[in-house]
């Protein structure tokens, strides 16, 4: 009976483990760019997101697309791959998820710091999806909000 007993507690232990915010399915869909982060002066602001108009739109199998019109320039649009990686519990942060991207094709329009084809997403759990990938080199930071 002990041994049923514990095996149960375990059980519900796992069960009750499992975080409902933490389903990769909450990625898919479409982000827009709402607040621009700037390291430098560790400013953030939503004055020139406008200007600066991102969007990130995540299919359920695995695929992406970026979009950005920068200071009047053209529609630029890339395309990828994303990968879903789990933030370990050893970690205190308010990631939920970490988001890579491995772009295929299209527009060299990445934010990051020297590679030119990824980008590191985060999706915290106040559903914000941060990329802070070029933060390391002093470029800006954006924050996109689920549409």
């Amino acid at each position: 009976m002990k041994k049923l007993f514990l095996l149960s507690l375990i059980s519900i232990l796992f069960i009750s483990c499992d975080n409902e915010d933490s389903d990769p399915d909450s990625i898919v869909g479409k982000w827009e760019l709402v607040e621009i982060y700037y390291p430098r002066t560790d400013v953030s602001s939503d004055e020139l997101v406008e200007e600066n108009f991102q969007t990130y739109r995540f299919y359920s199998n695995g695929t992406f697309e970026k979009t950005r019109i920068s200071d009047g320039e053209d529609l630029q649009t890339a395309t990828g791959e994303y990968l879903l990686e789990q933030v370990p519990a050893y970690i205190s942060s308010d990631a939920k998820l970490y988001v890579n991207l491995e772009f295929k094709e299209g527009d060299a329009i990445t934010n990051n710091c020297g590679q030119p084809d990824k980008e590191e997403l985060v999706l915290r759990f106040n559903n914000q999806l941060n990329n802070f990938s070029a933060t390391p080199c002093d470029g800006p930071g954006y924050i996109f909000e689920k549409d």
